[in-house]
């Protein structure tokens, strides 16, 4: 048996609010984060951009909903997981999706930010130290609350 690992450590800004859910009284957020490159190619200075869904459960999920909205910064570790199904019209399709372990919420006071009420701490950043329980939800097509 192979020592196989799965890790992904990004740096990025939330395109969106994260959006709660509770599932079987469990917290969840569904966000993506753009990651910007910038690069050089004969000369010509290049950026692109790329769009990553991410999902977080529990705690880490409650304290994301609370501190981290559109245009923030945030520092994601966790794993990628691919989801399957047949659409309607019987072609299979593939989503892969970041669930989030931690985060870490990055920059100052005026960049971006959430609904989350007065933040009156002089650092914004956030790590949970939490477990995020993927152990405790399998990801069958049934547990996906979206």
């Amino acid at each position: 048996m192979a020592n196989d690992l799965n890790k992904v450590l990004l740096i990025g800004r939330m395109t969106r609010d994260p959006e709660f859910k509770s599932v079987n009284g469990s917290s969840v957020v569904n966000f993506s984060i753009a990651n910007n490159r910038v690069y050089v190619t004969n000369g010509e200075k290049k950026e692109e951009t790329h769009y990553f869904d991410c999902v977080a459960w529990g705690r880490l999920a409650d304290i994301l909903k609370q501190y981290a909205g559109k245009g923030k910064q945030v520092a994601i570790e966790g794993r990628l997981q691919q989801q399957s199904w047949e659409t309607p019209e019987g072609k299979k399709a593939s989503k892969i999706r970041v669930y989030v372990e931690t985060a870490q919420l990055l920059g100052g006071q005026g960049q971006g930010g959430g609904s989350g009420g007065d933040r009156s701490d002089s650092s914004n950043s956030y790590d949970s130290g939490v477990s995020s329980g993927y152990d405790d939800y399998p990801a069958g097509d049934d547990d996906i609350p979206f």
